[in-house]
C-alpha cells in the first residue's frame, strides 16, 4: 500500500506521527475481517472494546493508542488488526 491509500481516519489521526503513518503504509495487504475479529477476543483488546462501549470517539482513540504500541514493537499486522476493529 502506498501512503495515499491509507484510510482517512489514519491519515487524519493525531495519535500517529508521520513516521507511524509511513510504517502503516508499508503493509502488503490489510488483514481480512476474520483476522480482525480474531483479535477482539484477546483480553487486553476485549477490555478496551468494552470499556468505551457508549463512547465510540474515545474508544477509537484508545484503539489507535493500542495500535501504536504494536507499531512501536514492529508488529505491523497486529497494529492494523486493532485499527480495523
Amino acid at each position: 500500500m502506498n501512503y495515499d491509500q491509507l484510510p482517512a481516519f489514519v491519515k487524519d489521526s493525531s495519535v500517529f506521527t508521520e513516521n507511524d503513518k509511513i510504517k502503516l503504509a508499508q503493509v502488503d495487504r490489510l488483514p481480512t475481517p476474520e483476522e480482525v475479529d480474531d483479535v477482539s477476543s484477546l483480553p487486553e483488546i476485549y477490555e478496551l472494546l468494552n470499556a468505551f462501549i457508549g463512547d465510540p470517539t474515545t474508544r477509537n482513540i484508545h484503539l489507535q493508542l493500542k495500535s501504536k504500541e504494536y507499531l512501536q514493537d514492529n508488529q505491523l499486522d497486529m497494529a492494523w488488526k486493532v485499527l480495523l476493529l
